[in-house]
């Protein structure tokens, strides 16, 4: 299971579905991972974040980087990402993908995983299974 920055924003503000949804792939035993992508965004969030908040945040963060293995953005990766972007750019019909979520798509795909998210922009993505929560 591929864990996308939303879901991890969620833990980290400790909402209800994203925590119940957390506790149902852990009792499961369901594999979860973090793509590298995923950390770059949420430090580039976090960093506009007021300094007090900002510490919060990257407390609640760094404990959840601490409990899942991260998939690094690798070549393979990148090529996978950039097609999706470009293909969805492309399109007048697909929902646009910026470069964190493609790199997230392209992750799940590759592992042939499904994405928690509950963002919208992934289900126009051809062969990738979201599941919300």
């Amino acid at each position: 299971m591929i864990l996308d920055t939303q879901f991890l924003g969620s833990l980290v503000e400790q909402k209800p579905a994203a925590l119940q949804k957390a506790g149902e792939l852990d009792a499961a035993g369901v594999p979860t991972r973090v793509p590298s992508m995923v950390t770059w965004e949420v430090y580039y969030g976090v960093s506009k974040a007021p300094d007090a908040k900002r510490r919060t945040l990257e407390t609640g963060y760094e404990k959840l980087f601490e409990s899942f293995p991260v998939v690094e953005f690798d070549d393979t990766l990148a090529r996978r990402a950039g097609r999706l972007r470009g293909e969805h750019a492309h399109s007048d019909s697909l929902a646009d993908l910026d470069g964190a979520d493609s790199a997230v798509a392209a992750t799940a795909l590759k592992f042939d995983e499904p994405v928690v998210s509950n963002d919208a922009d992934f289900e126009d993505v051809d062969g990738l299974t979201v599941e919300t929560y």
